[in-house]
């Protein structure tokens, strides 16, 4: 997955690190439509078409909601403030976009796209592999999703002593959120971000 993935680091970079991630388990998840879809080529599996019905209700249940939806997601996000919480800033911080492009949409809410964290000499992005294959055989798509300069990107935090892997990255403007890298060698990822924390560190106070 993470070799599909490199042809994707931008041209005259230098890639520093690379180690699938999802967004921690005890992060709050955004909802339906703050989630970027991706993989447009990617071709429907069955899976996908059984689960067609359910999400075209789930679509409408959202929208119809979404005023209530707001409502709820202004306390809530106020709350996630607090510290010791695995996510400080709204939805539109930078955290906040980090954190919606690690559950992204696609074609196949039954088999999802796997993510791809690169962390790059002028950039941190978020490739997105499929893993769905064609009728042929052949590997489904590969596709860069969000990005960001990796001037924007102030400390990361080892939290494993909750979960191992679990890491929470922090930014220029404040806010973080926590993700896992799993698999073999995710230990060796935050080398490559500016300011390396321990979980004894607290969290930097930017704003």
């Amino acid at each position: 997955m993470v070799e599909r993935a490199r042809p994707l680091v931008p041209a005259g970079e230098v890639l520093r690190a690379e180690h699938g991630v999802n967004l921690a388990e005890r992060a709050p998840s955004p909802g339906y439509f703050r989630r970027p879809r991706v993989l447009r080529s990617e071709r429907r599996a069955l899976g996908g078409w059984l689960l067609l019905p359910v999400t075209g209700v789930l679509r409408v249940v959202t929208a119809t909601l979404s005023p209530v939806e707001r409502l709820v997601e202004a306390f809530t996000e106020r709350e996630r403030r607090k510290p010791g919480k695995p996510f400080r800033g709204g939805w539109n911080s930078m955290a906040g976009h980090l954190a919606r492009g690690l559950v992204p949409r696609t074609k196949n809410p039954a088999n999802p796209a796997s993510a791809v964290m690169q962390v790059t000499d002028h950039r941190l992005q978020v490739v997105y592999v499929s893993r769905v294959r064609s009728l042929t055989g052949e590997p489904g798509p590969v596709e860069a999703g969000w990005a960001t300069d990796i001037r924007n990107v102030a400390w990361i935090r080892d939290r494993s002593d909750v979960m191992g892997g679990d890491h929470e990255i922090g930014f220029i403007d404040g806010s973080w959120c926590t993700v896992r890298f799993w698999g073999d060698g995710w230990s060796r990822m935050s080398d490559a971000f500016p300011l390396r924390l321990s979980h004894l560190d607290p969290v930097p106070n930017l704003r």
